[in-house]
């Protein structure tokens, strides 16, 4: 008899890491969302373009951009499976064309005529893109960008016009150098991949005896990616959370992305690396702050294309986002640092992270943990105690029975929509 793979690994895995894999696999978007997002776009690029569209000849090239670019798209919202798409659409038209025009244009290309494809889909032409939703919930931004004649390779002026605001402008971009930036500076790790697949199967109760067979291989493997691109989704998913219910914009993804790029040295653990990033971040806007100015970041490829150019919209609203950056570097600390009793992990997991993640994540780690008892992995002496920081909690007719929760981590963002 064989196990699958080695308890020994299962048992070392640090235990808060191990949750934050269990929360990052919870907001992955999987082979088969992944599989309609193409869908999506590829139909909305072909439905743009043809016969008898606004915008007929005119599409010179269509491609996805931001966080499905970088493989660090998540679910918007867990529960319901949704997810955002952003899709750069490349126009044959002057960079000087209106921008008020030419995103009525593009309106009107998605949105077509009675009975046409998307006509009865929720379109919506916002200042800088034009968003499908669908009726699963799913969005697609088509964000129309002209070429500039001469300019650096994939450049290109985006339009901007909100007349609520009474603005009209163009934005030079290059979300292609971006993409093709990060992706050849953000590398995978095989110690981290090596726990991610040991985390999944002790999670999902795989960890035990049977004859020796290999799991089949996932299509696009999580474990394939960076621990930095993965912190990066947490990281996300914590903004996410802290935004709900907020007024105004929240640090856009691009923003995050770009400034994990310099936030140091890569580590093969997820807690350190989310530490590592969110704490650039909160330096990077304390040197702002003490110079009085609003923070700035560009496209490390292409300079002229600031990321930063609406958020943060002043000071105050980037002494939020570091506010929240702080508080969630306390809590892993906090976490990472001392013993804690079940209610009140899930309580801070909550609050970080959201309610559905936080629970299922909560139920993976203990499920577990009680594998690895079973084995005798958790470090249990022979006299009873247990010298693992997070330790299987009383049981009871397999009724996880927490402690009482101390109070001074306080309560948790409801997440009722995942």
């Amino acid at each position: 008899m064989g196990i699958l793979i080695n308890l020994d690994l299962a048992a070392t895995i640090d235990p808060l890491d191990g949750i934050l894999i269990d929360i990052a696999r919870r907001i992955q978007v999987p082979k088969t969302k992944h599989e309609e997002a193409a869908d999506h776009f590829m139909g909305l690029c072909v439905h743009v373009d043809r016969k008898g569209s606004p915008l007929e000849g005119k599409i010179l090239e269509s491609y996805p951009s931001g966080s499905f670019s970088i493989a660090a798209a998540i679910y918007s919202h867990v529960r319901s499976m949704q997810h955002d798409v952003d899709v750069v659409v490349e126009v044959d038209f002057p960079i000087g064309t209106d921008p008020a025009w030419m995103l009525d244009q593009l309106y009107k290309a998605v949105k077509g005529d009675p009975g046409s494809r998307y006509y009865d889909f929720k379109v919506v032409r916002n200042s800088r893109c034009v968003t499908v939703t669908y009726p699963d919930g799913v969005t697609v931004d088509l964000m129309p960008v002209a070429r500039i004649p001469g300019g650096p390779e994939r450049s290109g002026m985006l339009f901007h016009h909100s007349a609520k605001r009474d603005e009209k402008y163009t934005k030079e971009v290059n979300p292609k150098a971006f993409t093709l930036h990060f992706n050849a500076r953000i590398k995978s790790s095989d110690v981290f991949a090596s726990r991610y697949r040991t985390r999944r199967l002790l999670a999902d109760g795989l960890l035990q005896e049977r004859a020796e067979t290999q799991p089949m291989p996932d299509h696009v493997p999580i474990e394939e990616k960076s621990p930095r691109l993965v912190a990066i989704q947490l990281l996300k998913r914590f903004r996410d959370i802290q935004f709900r219910g907020r007024d105004g914009r929240c640090p856009p993804s691009v923003v995050i992305a770009a400034m994990a790029l310099n936030a140091g040295q890569m580590s093969d653990s997820l807690c350190d690396e989310l530490i590592t990033i969110a704490t650039h971040m909160q330096r990077e806007i304390e040197s702002a702050e003490r110079e009085l100015r609003k923070l700035v970041v560009a496209n490390p490829a292409h300079p002229a294309d600031i990321f930063t150019d609406r958020w943060p919209e002043d000071r105050s609203a980037q002494r939020l986002w570091k506010d929240d950056l702080i508080r969630l570097v306390r809590h892993l600390r906090t976490l990472r640092g001392r013993e804690w009793d079940p209610q009140q992990l899930k309580n801070i997991l909550r609050e970080l992270f959201g309610e559905t993640p936080a629970n299922r994540a909560f139920e993976d780690h203990y499920r577990g943990q009680g594998t690895l008892s079973k084995q005798n992995m958790l470090g249990i002496t022979r006299s009873g105690a247990v010298k693992s920081a997070l330790a299987t909690p009383a049981v009871s007719s397999g009724m996880i029975i927490p402690a009482r929760a101390n109070t001074d981590m306080g309560g948790f963002i409801d997440d009722p929509v995942d």
